[in-house]
């Protein structure tokens, strides 16, 4: 949180809003009447029941907020962070009937996901970085949130910070460095909450969400919100049934100088009776054009009928936070969480070895466990020396993971084809035999920001130590990850620019047999990014655009004979552009979304990085109509083609999609009742949306309808 957060302020709107100007001053003149010159455009932040005063407003649009938290840098406004970061809100998700963090996160453009839509897991792509579920954070923390397959009904915000970033949030569970996704959980509000949402999808999935709360006592210092859901039904592919369960509780309590919280939760995932598959095309001779991808079957394509599968999460999270004074406060935070999954959780694969689809398919019986225990102090203050102010924190952190799977499996031993599939022989579950994963990370960061020339210069300046141990392999380094960034508004509040050098960390590891260096331990991985970018704010909207450059270490053989030699020569080099805007660019019409281009190589190879696409397109938009209640809207989503291999021998093509939505908000008598409904691939389009793993492609999901009813009583 930089010295006095500002919120943002009016300005007049300007139409020149990067490469859509053409098609926003064509929404803003629909937007006004033909007689009437253009109004000038005020920007107006209004908390309704459903926001918090700890955290920053929502942006006009309602889509995005104004500002996210930083890790150690704490909540920050959009325009006063030296980062490339944004913040969705609980009305997006609504928008979209959203289920999943998958739901939201589908408007971003520096995002694609890895695994199939409704996948048991959610892995992802940020940045052009892969992350999975398990290096998620939760109000700042990592090891608290599921391990799979994320729900967002029980939280407000989705923080995305991009890029490598070990400074402000430390190292994740699985040591992801592709940035930070923050859930920032629901609490109680000054007004009582009492939701019932009734969401139906297609084809026959019904669920059913209650979201009560209420804060208590004469000042209204203790709060208790409960998030309670349950759904069940015909989801993912066809004839699979999903079912969910989530329960979710959170406490606080608001004292004079002190403040606490307590997050509990409890989350399931079940499936019966089939998955959508992964499908591998290199290499085969039977198929014209040796590796050639055939057309990708129907989305909903059951390859595994006769299997199932589960998972299940708990966790917990207590916070304190204590004012010793007006500058200077402590906190202290303490959690974790266990997950356990069985049955058919990976492994989806088929190798397709014939023209007209026919398949060797692969298939596993998993049984896989994980536990994450996490604990954070610090100190934060402000003060000044001489003209300049500060906004000073230390802290100090530690994660520890434990995780173990075992398989039964099937390698690619039967016969099936990817548009008829037959019904394999499901394994038998394997025994579970202990942790095989032991991660222990401590580090102590500290982190200054600097407030220079009336607040027009902001300097951060700030490191983590970080110590990495895996004590299965007997394995223990340390590294010191500094960041360095600035912003300035040399022209006032509605214009910042920025730049930041941020690290990533990953661990080194112990060489094993067959090296000249076997036994030796390789220092932690650094991964480096530098970022530059503008901020910009025209009317009711804001815009960010920034160009950065990221190395990513890795390890490879030298070759040499007689025995090679283990080293730290490989890199991966990611330079890109990226454009995310939010806001309203007339009274009735809302936007969001952004544009991403990257190119990434590996460069001991000289070869593209499989599975990052060169380009992404998320531009969404609202209109709310003339109708009282009444807003329509929909999303344009195109991502440009990638390899699918490690060997750049099999290119995908760039696809496209459009989504739409509509709501109506209204009342009957007293009670206010809001209608949204959803279409995604409108086209019903079939396409290979990406790549899970070096060679693997995947089916996009079909047209799926969404509607629900939230009665507000």
């Amino acid at each position: 949180m930089p010295i006095h957060r500002r919120s943002v302020r009016p300005t007049p709107i300007a139409l020149s809003v990067l490469a859509l100007s053409v098609s926003l001053a064509a929404a803003t003149a629909g937007a006004q009447t033909a007689t009437a010159p253009a109004a000038t455009l005020e920007q107006v932040n209004v908390r309704s029941k459903y926001e918090r005063e700890d955290l920053p407003v929502r942006a006009p649009g309602h889509k995005a907020a104004s500002g996210a938290r930083l890790g150690i840098l704490g909540a920050t406004s959009i325009m006063e962070a030296p980062v490339h970061v944004n913040a969705y809100t609980r009305e997006l998700a609504e928008d979209w009937s959203a289920l999943t963090l998958q739901d939201v996160l589908e408007n971003d453009s520096a995002i694609v996901f890895t695994t199939n839509k409704n996948h048991l897991l959610q892995n992802f792509n940020l940045r052009g970085l892969d992350m999975t579920a398990m290096d998620i954070a939760t109000n700042g923390l990592y090891g608290i949130a599921p391990a799979n397959s994320v729900p967002v009904e029980m939280f407000e915000r989705i923080e995305v910070l991009r890029g490598p970033n070990v400074l402000l949030s430390g190292m994740p569970p699985l040591s992801s460095v592709a940035g930070t996704v923050n859930m920032v959980t629901k609490r109680a509000l000054a007004q009582p909450v009492a939701d019932l949402t009734l969401t139906y999808g297609s084809r026959s999935y019904f669920q059913g969400h209650a979201d009560v709360g209420k804060r208590f006592g004469d000042e209204k210092r203790l709060g208790v919100r409960f998030n309670g859901v349950y759904g069940s039904g015909e989801m993912g592919a066809k004839d699979e049934d999903q079912t969910r369960r989530v329960g979710a509780l959170a406490l606080d309590y608001l004292g004079e100088r002190a403040r606490f919280s307590l997050d509990v939760y409890n989350s399931a995932n079940k499936i019966e009776g089939g998955s959508p598959g992964m499908f591998n095309f290199l290499g085969n001779a039977a198929i014209p054009g040796v590796g050639r991808l055939l057309a990708p079957p129907e989305g909903d394509t059951n390859m595994f009928r006769g299997t199932h599968g589960k998972y299940e999460n708990s966790g917990a999270l207590a916070r304190a936070e204590f004012d010793f004074s007006q500058d200077w406060q402590g906190y202290f935070a303490l959690g974790g969480s266990e997950a356990e999954g069985q049955g058919l959780l990976f492994g989806t694969r088929a190798f397709v070895t014939g023209a007209d689809g026919t398949t060797r398919g692969a298939i596993y019986n998993v049984h896989t466990k994980s536990e994450r225990r996490t604990a954070e102090a610090g100190v934060i203050g402000q003060f000044a020396t001489g003209s300049i102010k500060h906004r000073l924190q230390l802290s100090a952190n530690i994660l520890k993971h434990q995780e173990g799977s075992y398989n039964t499996a099937c390698n690619y031993c039967y016969t099936t084809n990817m548009y008829n599939p037959v019904v394999p022989t499901f394994p038998a579950a394997p025994v579970f035999n202990g942790y095989t994963t032991e991660n222990d990370f401590r580090s102590l960061a500290v982190a200054d920001t600097m407030a220079f020339a009336d607040e027009k210069v902001l300097l951060t300046v700030g490191g983590r130590h970080q110590t990495v141990k895996m004590p299965l392999q007997k394995y223990s380094e340390s590294r010191f990850s500094p960041m360095l960034a600035a912003v300035l508004r040399p022209w006032g509040e509605s214009v910042s620019l920025f730049g930041n050098y941020t690290e990533g960390l990953e661990p080194g590891q112990v060489v094993g047999v067959g090296y000249t260096n076997t036994g030796a331990s390789l220092a932690p991985k650094q991964t480096k990014q530098f970022e530059l970018g503008v901020k910009l704010q025209t009317g009711a909207l804001t815009h960010t655009v920034s160009a950065f450059e990221i190395k990513r270490p890795s390890f490879i053989s030298n070759n040499a004979a007689p025995l090679p030699t283990l080293v730290d020569a490989g890199e991966q080099r990611l330079r890109g552009v990226e454009w995310s805007m939010y806001g309203q660019v007339a009274q009735t019409v809302s936007l969001l979304g952004g544009i991403t281009h990257i190119t990434s190589e590996q460069r001991n190879t000289g070869r593209d990085t499989f599975g990052t696409p060169d380009l992404r397109v998320r531009i969404g938009m609202d209109w709310q109509t003339p109708v009282q209640g009444l807003k329509v809207g929909g999303r344009f989503i195109h991502t440009g083609s990638q390899w699918s291999d490690s060997g750049n021998r099999l290119r995908m093509p760039s696809w496209s999609r459009l989504d739409l939505n509509a709501s109506y908000a209204t009342r009957f008598g007293a009670t206010p009742v809001r209608f949204n409904a959803s279409v995604e691939n409108v086209g019903d389009k079939k396409y290979w949306i990406g790549t899970f793993g070096d060679g693997f492609v995947m089916a996009g999901a079909p047209r799926t309808f969404k509607l629900s009813t939230t009665v507000s009583f």
